[in-house]
């Protein structure tokens, strides 16, 4: 392989949280692969010599897909030079691609492949530790042969495990004897022979079986069940590309950089843009991977599949057609992201669906539907807001619980100047309006689970609740050098009380809005200690890194630039936000946050910005406290939420399952009048079973009823949890004293 690649790399100003190449070459690549690769390549044993003779099977109309020939080319070598050459000498925390990152980054090579250790064998791993010296060599060269060759022999080992297994489906199993599997084998060491690898995987088709059987379904059903389950995991693994392979192994080292730090491929470049700004171009349907079709899942309010009245959740594709009279191409058995990557496309462009409808059955009448693209805003996951009467100290009190799953905004829409384009601020700021004009009294914004996103917008929309321009949170280079990150100029939108409401999962954005409103005397922060994410990234297309335009896509690379601090001067990073009133909550600290990351970056502090609190409310929260206290010792409702969370946390703590039948149904019968017991109570209390402990099923995503599925997640959407209700109670106790 000779490839000749001119890579510019690199001079960087840092500025506003963005990052911008400058036009001098710090160095480049002038050939690559001029050199003799002095590694062996390794070699792969056949399925038969490695595991003995396997039985090939299939599942109905699932069949084996023919494996891709796999090898890396031009564009995955650049791409793992470009990125080699910004970690090393642009990360925030730069760490050298010495030989200490290259047994890193062999760690995380096989942990993503095999996390689990139910694919490889000791053998395997003794044979790729030949390498390991040299993974930073490759990612610096370009010369990524080995990491796919590794590659290659796991596809082979999914293939002969999965295939092995599916032979094995037509057994019975002995439920009467008494032994176990375990669920969690991150640190399980790796099994030496095929015998006990076959072992291992006869454990976890028992406990599947076992799962299936106790939730009721026939022996019959549950073969159907997981030999499709099965020929899906496998073909997924197959069906691999080359794409995949190198973004995988780049990923590796990035993440073996800093936690936050990720490369993403041409396609997954595509996937985060429409995660970050909630709008894409294309027909406006969420899709999920049913057996061998692409299925709809739901279809966006206003989008062209919407506005034709002839697609529905539950319709499987069939075909794809490009224009108004391109060949369909069928896309059975295709990966869900191929079957997304043919369907959308430019604005304005015409595409033809074949799908077969739902109401009709796997073997109803196909129809072929064609739609224009538009560009289609995911408004279902945009800020939200439902007005609630809460009664408080003899008064009725009107509190809004404004829900923001994500700190999103529009960059591209942005930079090219629209009027109206789409960012959480904008859509706040027009929900504030409406609560203002109808008069409610307080609000609480639900950040719970929100993972973060823009940090203008997190300042932006602090700036709706203090006013702006105003520092809301310090970023610090590498260098030493701290800036402030201010709000937009803006009035002072609601000047009423406010909580946040917040949880193990609010990370990045969703901590700096709620350390800038307890900074300010703005807000009270409600819920469990946060994430922990005290950190800055930047997002940037590695073509702008070439010495001069090309025209093959890249991808892009996400790496860590700043590290942001409170205006009080201390850090977020590994510690969060500790909330000012803590909630019971489900999560494990141990186990979720960034303190879980072995190689996160370590608290640390600087000098406070200069700031004006525009409150004091800590003798609030002294009150606040207390009647929170009170009332909860007094509220079945919170009783109840915290006996369920307690319970769940004990289920989840459970690492060693038994697989004896007679065991697991009377832990399932103590489940059951565990689950009784939690709804008697609820019914009792009045309160929705939205969320409530439910029993398992033993199904996976995409195996279940999906009519059920959609209608429990809207519930799920429409209700007003406990944690939710207490906090605004909360809220009309601030009203109250205000």
């Amino acid at each position: 392989m000779k490839f000749k690649v001119l890579v510019a790399a690199l001079a960087f100003i840092a500025a506003s949280g963005c990052v911008y190449a400058d036009s001098e070459t710090i160095s480049k690549v002038d050939q690559l692969g001029q050199a003799q690769v002095t590694q062996p390549v390794l070699a792969r044993q056949s399925a038969e010599s490695a595991t003995g003779k396997t039985e090939s099977a299939t599942s109905g109309s699932l069949k084996k897909p023919q494996k891709q020939a796999l090898s890396p080319d031009i564009e995955h070598a650049k791409a793992a030079i470009i990125v080699s050459n910004i970690l090393t000498r642009f990360e925030y925390d730069k760490k050298p691609l010495d030989t200490a990152m290259s047994h890193a980054i062999f760690d995380e090579y096989l942990k993503m492949l095999d996390p689990s250790k139910m694919f490889f064998l000791q053998s395997d791993i003794e044979k790729f530790s030949a390498v390991k010296d040299q993974m930073n060599d490759m990612l610096l060269s370009g010369r990524l042969e080995i990491p796919f060759d590794i590659f290659e022999i796991y596809r082979d080992r999914v293939e002969q495990r999965f295939d092995h297994v599916l032979s094995t489906l037509k057994d019975d199993f002995d439920f009467s004897v008494d032994e176990s599997f375990e669920l969690d084998r991150k640190k399980s060491k790796w099994v030496e022979t095929n015998e006990e690898i076959n072992d291992l995987w006869r454990k976890r088709v028992k406990n599947d079986y076992l799962r299936l059987k106790l939730a009721g379904s026939t022996d019959q059903k549950i073969k159907e069940t997981l030999s499709k389950r099965y020929v899906n995991n496998r073909n997924q693994i197959l069906r691999m590309s080359s794409e995949d392979v190198s973004e995988m192994f780049i990923n590796a080292y990035a993440s073996s950089t800093d936690p936050h730090t990720n490369y993403y491929s041409p396609t997954s470049a595509k996937n985060f843009d429409v995660q970050i700004s909630l709008s894409v171009e294309g027909i406006g349907a969420v899709l999920q991977k049913r057996d061998e079709y692409g299925q709809i899942r739901e279809v966006v309010p206003g989008g062209p599949a919407a506005k034709s009245g002839q697609i529905q959740p539950g319709d499987r594709i069939v075909a794809v057609g490009q224009g108004a009279k391109g060949p369909m191409e069928d896309v059975v058995d295709w990966r869900l992201d191929d079957i997304v990557n043919k369907i959308r496309g430019k604005r304005g462009s015409t595409v033809r669906i074949e799908i077969i409808p739902a109401e009709g059955g796997i073997d109803g009448k196909q129809k072929v539907v064609t739609l224009v693209r538009q560009k289609v805003t995911l408004e279902d996951q945009a800020a939200k807001y439902k007005i609630l009467e809460v009664d408080n100290d003899g008064q009725t009190r009107k509190v809004a619980v404004i829900t923001i799953p994500s700190f999103y905004e529009d960059f591209d829409a942005r930079a090219r100047g629209e009027e109206n384009f789409k960012s959480v601020t904008r859509d706040v700021r027009a929900i504030l309006e409406e609560l203002n004009k109808a008069k409610v009294d307080g609000i609480v914004l639900d950040m719970r689970n929100n993972g973060g996103g823009s940090l203008t917008e997190a300042a932006n929309l602090s700036g709706l609740f203090i006013g702006g321009p105003s520092p809301i949170v310090q970023v610090r280079t590498a260098e030493g050098s701290v800036s402030n990150v201010r709000s937009m100029k803006t009035d002072m939108v609601w000047d009423k009380p406010l909580a946040v409401l917040v949880n193990r999962i609010s990370a990045s954005a969703s901590e700096i809005f709620a350390g800038a409103m307890q900074d300010y005397g703005r807000g009270v922060v409600l819920g469990d200690p946060t994430w922990g994410k005290g950190s800055v990234q930047t997002i940037r297309g590695l073509n702008e890194f070439l010495r001069r335009p090309q025209d093959e896509e890249l991808g892009s690379l996400k790496w860590t630039i700043q590290k942001f601090f409170r205006v009080n001067g201390s850090s977020t990073q590994v510690k969060g936000i500790v909330p000012d009133i803590i909630f019971p909550t489900v999560f494990d600290a141990k186990e979720m946050g960034e303190s879980s990351y072995e190689n996160a970056m370590p608290w640390t502090e600087i000098d406070p910005a200069s700031y004006k609190p525009v409150g004091d409310l800590k003798p609030t929260i002294v009150n606040l406290a207390r009647l929170h206290k009170d009332r909860v010792n007094e509220s079945g409702s919170w009783k109840l939420m915290q006996d369920e969370l307690d319970y769940a946390r004990k289920l989840s703590e459970q690492k060693v399952i038994s697989l004896n039948y007679q065991t697991r149904l009377e832990e399932r019968e103590n489940m059951e009048t565990q689950r009784k017991d939690f709804e008697a109570r609820r019914k009792e209390l009045g309160e929705s079973d939205v969320g409530g402990f439910r029993l398992d099923d033993g199904l996976q995503a995409g195996e279940g009823n999906l009519k059920e599925e959609l209608a429990n997640e809207k519930k799920r959407k429409d209700n007003i949890d406990i944690a939710a209700k207490e906090a605004a109670n909360i809220v009309a106790d601030m009203v109250n004293m205000k």
